[in-house]
């Protein structure tokens, strides 16, 4: 798996040298990095405990990710001038 070099993992994809097996090894770690990290919002941000400026800190916190996460990924289309997208394995579906 292609963990730190994400450049080899797009021109590997776009090669068409990774096999259905390790698409799908690729999905299951995106996923289960994604369940990771939604199931411990709540043990990190309890509602109960929160008061208004934890409330304030929480949204500013999913906004600033998401508006950086959208930025790179639009740096990083207009570097390769290729489609992402496509060659993406966690975008492709």
């Amino acid at each position: 798996m292609y963990i730190w070099n994400i450049n080899k993992l797009v021109m590997a994809l776009q090669a068409g040298t990774i096999t259905g097996k390790q698409k799908k090894r690729y999905r299951i770690t995106f996923w289960l990095l994604v369940a990771l990290t939604v199931f411990s919002l709540p043990g990190v941000y309890n509602p109960s405990s929160m008061n208004g400026y934890d409330v304030i800190d929480l949204i500013l916190f999913f906004i600033i990710n998401v508006i950086a996460i959208y930025l790179l990924v639009g740096f990083y289309k207009k570097r390769m001038r290729k489609e992402f997208s496509s060659s993406c394995p966690f975008l492709a579906y």
